[in-house]
């Protein structure tokens, strides 16, 4: 069995692993199979690419700048999907310049600047489960485009009903 092979058993054994020990840990996944589904969709998606990454490596004849442009934009696309805690753990990398190869730094350096937005169906469903109402019933007044984007959340311009 080649060593592809294994890495993609390891994998599949790690993600099932993975999915069993957060479901368990975690009960409120359990009440919303979809957040443990999406959160089982990017832990596939560092899954294969990983997978990728480490074929990219292996098939290499000579380790070369472009060996590790092509993986660092295979991992910065699969951040930059997964987003949150992802494009954190992105940023950081982009300021690793003494421990990983330059084409990391250099792929990795847009996300010190440019967090991506999140839609604002899903900003609705966030205030709605950490508020316990509709947005439409807490604010009178809800920008729908963010003043600003980080990694781990954006700013909006809303009035509460409650003060005007």
């Amino acid at each position: 069995m080649g060593l592809l092979s294994k890495l993609v058993k390891f994998n599949g054994v790690v993600l099932a692993g993975g999915v069993t020990f957060t479901a368990w840990q975690y009960p409120e996944l359990r009440k919303n199979p979809g957040q443990l589904l999406f959160a089982m969709h990017r832990g596939m998606r560092c899954g294969v690419t990983g997978v990728l990454m480490a074929s990219d490596y292996l098939r290499a004849k000579e380790i070369t700048s472009e060996t590790h442009l092509t993986a660092s934009k295979r991992m910065y696309d699969c951040f930059r999907m997964n987003g949150g805690p992802y494009i954190k753990l992105g940023q950081m990398m982009g300021q690793l310049d003494n421990l990983i190869p330059h084409e990391y730094i250099e792929t990795f350096e847009p996300m010190l600047m440019q967090a991506p937005k999140t839609d604002f169906e899903d900003v609705k469903e966030i205030v709605r489960l950490e508020l316990g109402r509709p947005l439409e019933e807490v604010f009178s007044e809800f920008d729908h485009q963010p003043v600003a984007s980080a990694s781990l959340g954006q700013v909006h311009r809303a009035v509460l009903r409650s003060t005007g």
